[in-house]
């Protein structure tokens, strides 16, 4: 009998519990004891102990001498050689990092696989990423998240999309789509007091993940962020010289098949955004977005 008190099920839970324990700690800014392990992720404290000591045994978590588990130097090692496999566009972090200095906020990119949006960069220290986002997070393919790849990919895939909204939205969502396909962008706006939400929730998404035991919490406030996250703007309003709330703009990025596999993303996370500030937004992320897309792999 599997002792997962979750209750989800999986084709291999014993795998789900290993990945499970390895993400917490790898995420965790400190530390943790085998029993805050396993109370956080729902598994029983002797499985949670089996499971470090064989990690232990590779090197991949490291005991500490007051008990806790870290990770450890062999999982460094790992992550290290599977971060330069990964599929990202030459010279990833220096665009992306040009591009937040140059519009003042985080910017991100993520990496359409399997049905789903996986983070695989960010920048650091300079204002926030939106919607709480970091390295790793993977977020199902469901409207409005990812529609900047979206917009440009078959109509398959666009009706899957669209299918996971109710069915009066979906008119909407389809006319949103054929604006990004033409200008490239996307972007997104939320009433001004969930900007102000949003930027205090992504706070505590970032002071729970110092807690093990916050995991479910910390999902749940994750959820609302995502669900406050806002409306995509036409280009009427866009160009109208009224001061307009805005949460992140997203922008595809193609391979050199031409093929949308990323998404970039700035989140300015700004109550009152004039337009001329919009259209530097926009300027900037779609000129990077060419950029990367101009990648030979």
């Amino acid at each position: 009998m599997a002792d997962d008190k979750s209750g989800a099920t999986s084709p291999s839970p014993p795998t789900d519990r290993v990945v499970s324990i390895v993400e917490m700690l790898v995420a965790l800014d400190g530390p943790a004891t085998s029993a805050d392990l396993a109370d956080a992720l729902g598994l029983s404290r002797s499985t949670v102990g089996s499971i470090l000591s064989a990690l232990r045994e590779r090197g991949w978590v490291r005991r500490l001498a007051d008990l806790t588990y870290a990770p450890g130097p062999a999982l460094a090692g790992v992550a290290e050689k599977a971060r330069g496999k990964l599929p990202v566009p030459d010279g990833l972090t220096g665009r992306i990092e040009d591009l937040a200095a140059r519009v003042g906020c985080g910017a991100a990119l993520s990496l359409v696989e399997d049905g789903r949006l996986v983070f695989v960069a960010m920048t650091e220290g300079l204002g926030h990423i939106p919607a709480g986002i970091e390295v790793g997070l993977r977020l199902p393919m469901q409207a409005p998240g990812g529609a900047a790849v979206v917009a440009v990919s078959d109509r398959a895939l666009q009706q899957r999309w669209l299918d996971t909204v109710p069915a009066d939205r979906r008119a909407q969502l389809t006319r949103s789509l054929a604006q990004i396909a033409e200008d490239g962008v996307g972007v997104w706006g939320a009433d001004a007091a969930d900007i102000d939400r949003i930027d205090v929730l992504a706070q505590v998404v970032s002071h729970l993940s110092a807690d093990p035991a916050s995991q479910r919490l910390r999902d749940s406030v994750q959820a609302i962020i995502t669900d406050t996250s806002g409306h995509l703007y036409d280009r009427a309003t866009l160009a109208s010289d009224r001061h307009l709330p805005i949460s992140y703009l997203s922008a595809p990025v193609f391979d050199s098949a031409g093929e949308p596999l990323w998404e970039l993303q700035i989140g300015p996370l700004r109550s009152a955004v004039s337009v001329g500030e919009r259209e530097h937004y926009v300027r900037e992320i779609t000129s990077t977005a060419r950029e990367l897309s101009a990648w030979d792999a």
